[in-house]
Order: C-alpha cells, then structure tokens, then sequence
C-alpha cells in the first residue's frame, strides 16, 4: 500500500490540468492476430512495431480527448489474411493471367504477412485516479505497405492488391504515468473487412512507453 501511495504521488505531477495541451512520442510493439471466413482456428499472431505521436486536450482534471498519428506493424504468422477469398474467388485473381496459372505461380499459408499502416486513433480518456487512466474511442488505419513472405510483389502482382486501402478498428485500453513517462496497453477490435477479395479483420493489442511533453 505504502509502495502504491507513493507511486500515485509521484504521478500526480505528471497529470495534466484542464484545459492543457500535452504531446506524446511514443514506441512499442504491436501483436496481432487475423480471423476468415472459411477458416475455423484464428490466423497466428505476429509481432510488429509501432511509433508515432499523441496530442490531448485536457477537458478537465478527470478527462482528456486526445488524438493520434502513429505508424504500426499488424503482423501475422500465416498469408491466408491476404488470400481469405482465394479459394472461394479464384477468378479475381487473375490479374491478366490465366487464374490456374497464378494458383500454380503462389501456394498460400506458405509465408508470413506483414503489413503497415498509418494509424490515426481518436480516444476519450478518463482517470480513475491520478497517473491511472482507461481509454476507448475509435481508429481510422491507412495501409502503407504490405508483404507476404518479406516481397511486396509475387509474379508481377502487388500484395498490396489483395488488401483494402482502409479499414476502422475500436481501440479500448488503460495507461499509467510515472512523472513524464506514459505506459500504454490497448486492444483494437476490428470493426470492417481488411480484404480486397473474401472477408477478414485484423484484431491486435499494443503496448508503448511515451514520454509527455
């Protein structure tokens, strides 16, 4: 208890009061893991980085509005996320080709998929007490880059192709201050589809260390 007071004292300086303006860089790693239609078990999780900036608006000495710019790795074990709608689809994915062609040029679930996106979260925070608060609000994601197997392009066709340029996710989560510093844990649930072609959402969790200005 001694242990707890005292931390909860030390982050009192830390808390911003109302109506203040804070800015936050912040660093850390993102896991996530992807679900498909026409699959029972859940695609296997990757780690990813993630880094970028937070800026919050202190409404009052409770709760914060703030918004996000961060550039994040939504990583997972298995390609099946991009190619969720191959089997179903295989005529979209022709590209010019015959579609028995392509299917012999790439096997999917051989590789790993690793892509990027801007991600712009926009979170209502509320602290239960000084230096402890929960957060929720919503996220607008913008792919950047996307890989399968460390290539953005297999046989002249881009991964990229395969994905959505945007897709919308809830971020929910809890962060603590120790004086300046800011330890973040959040859960983004995937609100829309992230395949171009067949039907699958990407659902991660990320924890970074910021530093509030």
């Amino acid at each position: 208890m001694f242990v707890v007071a005292v931390a909860m004292t030390i982050s009192a300086s830390a808390q911003a009061e109302a109506g203040k303006f804070t800015l936050k860089p912040n660093v850390g790693v993102t896991y996530t893991t992807g679900v498909v239609d026409g699959r029972i078990n859940s695609i296997e999780g990757a780690f990813g980085l993630t880094a970028g900036v937070e800026a919050m608006c202190m409404l009052n000495d409770k709760a914060g509005l703030a918004l996000g710019l961060n550039y994040t790795g939504y990583n997972v074990d298995d390609d099946d996320i991009a190619f969720s709608g191959y089997r179903q689809n295989l005529k979209y994915y022709s590209y010019g080709n015959n579609a028995n062609d392509y299917q012999g040029y790439y096997n999917p679930d051989s590789d790993n998929a690793s892509n990027y996106y801007f991600n712009i979260p926009i979170t209502a925070n509320y602290y239960l007490f000084p230096g402890l608060a929960v957060k929720g609000g919503v996220a607008f994601n913008f792919l950047s880059t996307a890989k399968v197997g460390g290539k953005s392009e297999i046989d002249g066709v881009k991964v990229k192709d395969f994905y959505k340029s945007f897709f919308a996710s809830l971020p929910v989560g809890i962060s603590y201050e120790i004086k300046n510093l800011v330890f973040d844990a959040r859960y983004a649930f995937c609100l829309s589809n992230v395949c171009e072609y067949g039907n699958g959402r990407l659902h991660s969790v990320s924890f970074t260390v910021g530093y509030k200005f």
